[in-house]
């Protein structure tokens, strides 16, 4: 029983995707905005990024060739955790997001049997967690620390 435990782990780590390695050479020569009211923030992201909205507005996913490299996320407890986002996972140290105290948080978001790495950014905001997460392990590298950078919170 226990090598079947063993396998069934192996089997989970083999299915862990990492953001694809030609991201981290992208010119980013052309920058938009995008704000969104229902969260309350804005952010810069490169011309390559593809943005998908989510229905209600309050969640937004960036592609690069089909891969979710960047999500930014507005949920309460209840939600986090049924979609398995960080509020399951212990927080790997503080941070500032636009001068805001939150928590970074390192762990693998499985959808089904398929993970990938992330590392969420995380503050309180509006009563509940706004959380903005590079599906990438390591270094951001040069592009996603300026989208981090340019993340602000919107008047109100």
């Amino acid at each position: 029983m226990k090598n079947r435990g063993g396998l069934f782990l192996l089997f989970l780590a083999a299915c862990v995707s990492n953001a694809p390695e030609e991201f981290n050479s992208i010119k980013a020569g052309t920058w938009n905005a995008l704000t969104n009211e229902t969260a309350g923030y804005s952010i810069s992201y490169p011309n390559e990024l593809e943005v998908e909205r989510s229905r209600d507005g309050k969640d937004v996913i960036f592609r690069y060739n089909g891969y979710p490299i960047i999500c930014v996320n507005f949920v309460d407890s209840i939600e986090g955790r049924k979609r398995g986002l960080w509020i399951k996972h212990s927080p790997a140290g503080n941070i500032l997001l636009d001068g805001i105290q939150g928590h970074k948080y390192d762990y693998i978001h499985y959808d089904a049997i398929f993970g990938m790495p992330v590392q969420s950014y995380v503050i309180d905001h509006k009563g509940k967690q706004l959380g903005l997460e590079f599906r990438k392990s390591g270094d951001l590298g040069p592009v996603l620390e300026k989208i981090y950078n340019s993340f602000s919170l919107t008047k109100q």
